[in-house]
């Protein structure tokens, strides 16, 4: 019992736990588009990419603070997820998703080639941690408490609009998009709030991933980080407001027990990707009838 107790307490618990909290922000919000909406968004990633990079860089060149920081860092991902939507969400299904995926692939080039800005592959190290009071946030179960603060009310706004009516309008649009549209359903509008609140949350998730490595490159952004958050959101069931809390916390908790094998280093990383492939593979097969709503018709 003592060594459990240890376990839970070390910091390499606290670690997980923290890197759970990141995950559950990124994923809830991506489920909002990609669940409730129907929208194939690719682009997530980048809203992720950019309020990390603006954390990133006004807590170091301009020592900025904290409120300031988490502000900006949405604000940049919403202002950015503005512009992509006025021309994407003009598009339909593959067509939308191939538009948001150029569009990720523009922020991973400018996040290397504008050096003067990002640093490019050398990255920004050096980002303080949250000064707020007295607290030290250095100390990770400080900054474990302050991150689950926002993520209980990242969780709690996520459930209400699911809930709620504009919930409805979205998953009324995903499945049947001229009957919404006839009931009175603005598509556009409902379309664009979802595409605004989910990557402003990236961004937030974004800020806090940047505040807690102390470091951050273009390499953290990747396609394979788009996959992985996908990923999460079909094995919790798209949609699914309960499921994508636990398919965060099993599928960012899957490899740890890899860390005991013993398996060099250089193994590791690509192991961990088959897994999270074959995982995703087996559900999309298995669930490949009732993974997304069917299309009504008349």
């Amino acid at each position: 019992m003592s060594a459990l107790f240890e376990f839970i307490t070390s910091e390499y618990s606290v670690h997980l736990v923290i890197l759970v909290g990141i995950y559950l922000i990124l994923s809830q919000s991506l489920n909002l588009t990609f669940g409730l909406g129907q929208l194939f968004n690719l682009a997530h990633i980048a809203s992720y990419a950019i309020g990390a990079y603006a954390t990133a860089l006004l807590s170091t060149e301009l020592e900025a603070p904290f409120f300031v920081c988490v502000m900006a860092s949405m604000l940049s991902s919403a202002l950015m997820a503005l512009l992509l939507g006025g021309i994407s969400l003009r598009l339909t299904t593959d067509y939308f998703a191939v538009g948001t995926l150029a569009f990720s692939s523009v922020i991973a080039a400018l996040l290397i080639n504008w050096k003067s800005l990002t640093h490019g592959v050398l990255g920004i190290p050096g980002i303080p941690r949250p000064e707020i009071g007295r607290t030290d946030y250095y100390n990770n179960s400080a900054f474990l408490v302050l991150l689950y603060i926002f993520v209980v009310i990242v969780m709690w706004l996520s459930y209400i609009a699911q809930r709620g009516r504009f919930g409805r309008s979205l998953r009324a649009t995903a499945e049947y998009e001229q009957a919404a549209s006839t009931l009175g359903t603005n598509v556009a509008a409902a379309r664009t709030v979802a595409f605004l609140i989910s990557s402003a949350c990236a961004g937030l998730a974004g800020s806090f991933f940047a505040y807690y490595l102390n470091y951050i490159d273009p390499s953290s952004f990747a396609l394979g980080e788009m996959i992985f958050v996908l990923t999460i959101v079909i094995v919790g069931r798209p949609g699914s407001f309960w499921g994508c809390i636990g398919g965060t916390v099993f599928l960012v908790l899957l490899p740890e027990p890899l860390r005991f094998l013993d398996l060099p280093s250089a193994y590791l990383g690509p192991l961990r990707q088959l897994l999270h492939s074959v995982i995703l593979f087996g559900v999309v097969w298995w669930k490949r009838d009732s993974i997304f709503p069917k299309q009504r018709k008349v």
